[in-house]
């Protein structure tokens, strides 16, 4: 059979969606999505013809993603009009699509474009197991240490882990000193979804030539265990895929192409790492869950890990619970907060200056100059290595504490060197005349 005759066939007999990239996706009525993996075009293309080798498997392919489609839809085309275009409000699951606004499990259908699945079944109404005296609610309230706001948060992030068509714009990182319950957590959420459906993609691999590929059909990333604080020179690609932007995907042997994936990022560490990128821009994508227990000997449940999590009616339960829960924004309750203030005064030693700094000054406008030599005494004082005079410059004006910004302005009396003179000054001597009536660079507060 020609090239061309397996290609009219499937185009008849499957439903083909052709994708931004100009790469096909075949529909799998047994799994209910769309099938990116060519592995399962060349099932079909060998149940047509089976002496084609790969190479005319590929040109079959090719002919298929070049047949004219009727209907376009986010950039994809297609020869039907897509349904269910609510992407929060369907979600696909082992045994149809999920309504969550009627509450209402559906047949597969594929008018519902999709690209990736989960492993469990939904199951109305699903009771809570008791094994043994454990819960899944009981333990995670352990793990989060009583803190019910911070469990309500794991929930959440349950319950995004669940879609891989919408992005609620944060990665979320779970860290802790090790031995608390992290992986624990993400085993949890790999067995919700199915192994096959996650994307094992740390932070650092990110930037990697070859590493976004793997994106590609999964439902969520979970990066396992990264480098306790590690440097990250490179972090675009990473905030890209955290907030659902346009990235460059290459795999080997093929042409680079534009992907938008939205999908949840989940990270685990015992240390958070450290973005050369300090701009608000790394941390408006960040939400910290601080695991604090430590398990020892006497309360180390392996069991939970090796048994409870994998137990069907337990999966059966937290997909129940989770893929009900309607939020616009993930929570980010005082711990987590505060969690973050450590974070970016561990990341960034400009910001961790001006919070402690200008806590405690007189002067109501500070020549930045002035700032510049209290911050190189505040380092040299701290054994601290201070960045060139441009880039504090650069960093101060980002990262002031709310009620300060950075002006053009006379100090006049408003600036009182001699009281605002820490005890750690170190002498770069610096001068300045009271009577000056310069403009100047400087910090001035507004509250």
């Amino acid at each position: 059979m020609p090239e061309l005759a397996v290609a009219k066939g499937l185009n008849k007999y499957n439903h083909v969606v052709t994708l931004e990239n100009g790469k096909v996706a075949l529909y799998d009525p047994e799994r209910g999505y769309y099938q990116k993996d060519y592995r399962y075009a060349y099932q079909l293309i060998y149940i047509l013809e089976p002496t084609f080798n790969e190479t005319k498997c590929r040109n079959v392919l090719f002919l298929l993603s070049n047949m004219s489609r009727k209907y376009e839809y986010n950039r994809m085309r297609m020869d039907f009009e897509p349904e269910y275009r609510d992407v929060r409000r369907f979600i696909l699951v082992k045994n149809g699509i999920y309504d969550k606004r009627k509450k209402k499990l559906l047949s597969f259908d594929y008018k519902f474009i999709n690209f990736s699945t989960i492993e469990t079944e939904l199951v109305e109404n699903a009771p809570k197991p008791i094994i043994d005296g454990w819960d899944v609610d009981s333990w995670l309230l352990d793990l989060m240490s009583g803190d019910s706001e911070l469990v309500e948060l794991l929930w959440q992030v349950i319950a995004a882990s669940l879609n891989g068509n919408h992005s609620y714009r944060k990665s979320i990182w779970l860290v802790g000193n090790g031995n608390d319950g992290k992986g624990t957590f993400q085993q949890l959420i790999s067995n919700l979804v199915g192994l096959k459906n996650v994307a094992p993609l740390k932070l650092n691999q990110f930037s990697e030539r070859f590493g976004l590929a793997i994106i590609e059909g999964k439902t969520v990333i979970i990066g396992d265990d990264v480098q306790a604080g590690i440097y990250v020179d490179e972090s675009s690609n990473f905030n890209s895929v955290v907030t659902g932007e346009p990235v460059s995907i290459e795999k080997k042997g093929e042409n680079p192409y534009l992907a938008q994936f939205k999908k949840t990022v989940i990270q685990s560490t015992n240390a958070m790492p450290v973005f050369k990128n300090k701009s608000n821009g790394t941390y408006r994508r960040i939400v910290i869950i601080p695991f604090k227990k430590t398990f020892g000997i006497n309360d180390d449940n392996w069991a939970i890990k090796d048994n409870y999590i994998n137990r069907k009616e337990v999966l059966e339960y937290v997909l129940w619970k989770a893929i009900n829960l309607d939020f616009d924004r993930f929570n980010e309750p005082k711990a987590t907060q505060e969690r973050m203030q450590e974070f970016k005064e561990e990341n960034n030693t400009v910001y961790k200056f001006l919070n402690e700094y200008l806590s405690d000054v007189v002067s109501t406008r500070i020549p930045v100059r002035f700032l510049w030599d209290v911050y190189r005494s505040w380092c040299h004082e701290g054994n601290r290595t201070a960045p060139k005079k441009s880039n504090f410059e650069k960093e101060l004006a980002q990262n002031l504490p709310v009620g300060w910004v950075k002006d053009r302005q006379k100090p006049l009396n408003f600036f009182n060197p001699v009281k605002d003179k820490p005890d750690y000054w170190y002498d770069f001597n610096f001068k300045w005349d009271e009577n000056e009536a310069k403009k100047a660079a400087v910090v001035v507060m507004v509250t």
